[in-house]
């Protein structure tokens, strides 16, 4: 099912300088998205803002915010380990 859809999330870290590795480490993987699928990100102070909007498939959709999400929860589970 086609829909236009947003999804704005936000996530509090301890520091701003997590918030912005983790931010950085998403770039690689917000380039080629399928057609109709955009992803912007922003820092402010320690929030870690993404904004996806989509005209495409629901589920082409959820799988691409359930890929980031896992992206970022390893990232900060990695920096955790090495900090």
């Amino acid at each position: 099912m086609k829909k236009n859809i947003e999804i704005d999330i936000s996530i509090k870290f301890r520091k701003k300088s997590t918030a912005v590795i983790i931010a950085k480490s998403l770039d690689p993987d917000n380039k080629d998205f399928p057609e109709g699928l955009t992803m912007n990100q922003s820092v402010k102070n320690n929030v870690l803002e993404i904004k996806f909007k989509s005209n495409n498939v629901v589920e082409t959709l959820l799988n691409t915010v359930d890929e980031v999400l896992a992206m970022i929860d390893m990232t900060s589970k990695t920096l955790e380990k090495v900090e």
